[in-house]
């Protein structure tokens, strides 16, 4: 598991290096939601989050719904490419589960991908790789000021 003040990032996920959402592989499946560290660069406050429907195509880069937290109101932009085949009722009802719980009852969706292997190239992925990139991504919104020491 990758830390960093704080932060923490589960190895056995993929991560979008600039929108912060993570992918875990579930069969045909890929489960979607936001990693502690854009969770944290919001402010941690998700208070609404409103989703495509099952059957929308999901585009990498592309908002598949949008997030109002803390200091953060904007898109959500999805990881990978494919068809939006489930949404996480619970996250609707309960926008705090983003909060209390990113990686487990606070996703998004699930995708159902049409090019997963050439979209996983273009994440982070492997223990050495996250701690990386996270400790990275740390002192750049640390330059901007969205982070204090």
């Amino acid at each position: 598991m990758a830390e960093y003040k704080g932060i923490t990032l589960p190895d056995d996920l993929y991560y979008e290096a600039k929108e912060h959402m993570w992918a875990k592989v579930e069969g045909e499946k890929v489960r979607i939601g936001l990693d502690a560290f854009g969770l944290t660069a919001t402010g941690g406050n998700t208070q609404y989050v409103k989703i495509k429907p099952a059957g929308a195509k999901a585009k990498a880069g592309k908002p598949f719904g949008s997030i109002e937290a803390g200091k953060y109101i904007g898109p959500l932009r999805a990881p990978i490419n494919g068809v939006i085949s489930e949404v996480n009722q619970k996250i609707l009802d309960s926008p705090d589960l983003v909060n209390t719980d990113p990686y487990g009852e606070g996703f998004f969706i699930f995708i159902e991908p049409s090019d997963l292997e050439e979209d996983l190239k273009n994440m982070v992925s492997g223990a050495e790789n996250i701690q990386k990139w996270l400790e990275e991504q740390y002192a750049e919104y640390k330059a901007k000021g969205v982070f204090e020491d």
